[in-house]
């Protein structure tokens, strides 16, 4: 039976490099196209930004939850962090953004690399999937991210498909 802490290591570090290589494909005026009309409204970079943030905050929450916390507040409001947090994150630009991603995922692939197979199994209140084991909260990880790239190329072939 292969080792899960090493799969979920190995896939965060694959999918983070394919997730640098999906946005540096992306032409500068394709940056500045609209993804989501509701809620916060987000454009390509909002949402490299919120990549870059959950990058922070979900390891940390995890590092919380292994340090012996519950994770969240059973009150936390995931909509209020991201327009607050993410908003603070669009300030910084693509490049910036880019090499801030590599450096999180960087940290918490050699976060989940420290981690033993029971710390997988530890269980905390994560903002989506609620009360869960960290490796749920590993996984969403990268499967967030997976369904906003798939929203972001279907935006940009919809802007493609209209400008012709």
């Amino acid at each position: 039976m292969p080792d899960l802490v090493q799969e979920l290591a190995d896939s965060l570090e694959s999918e983070g490099q394919k997730t640098l290589e999906f946005f540096q494909a992306i032409s500068p005026d394709q940056w500045t196209t609209q993804v989501y009309a509701d809620g916060p409204a987000w454009k390509v970079h909002d949402l490299l930004a919120h990549f870059v943030e959950v990058e922070g905050s979900i390891p940390e929450l995890i590092r919380g939850i292994l340090a012996g916390g519950s994770g969240v507040r059973e009150d936390f409001d995931i909509d209020r962090w991201n327009a607050r947090h993410t908003g603070e994150m669009t300030k910084h630009n693509r490049d910036w953004l880019l090499a801030e991603f590599a450096r999180r995922r960087a940290a918490a692939v050699a976060t989940v690399r420290a981690m033993q197979p029971a710390d997988l199994e530890r269980r905390g209140r994560h903002p989506r999937l609620g009360e869960t084991e960290i490796k749920h909260m590993l996984k969403l990880m990268y499967i967030h991210l997976q369904g906003h790239q798939r929203d972001i190329r279907k935006a940009l072939k919809q802007t493609e498909t209209s400008s012709l």
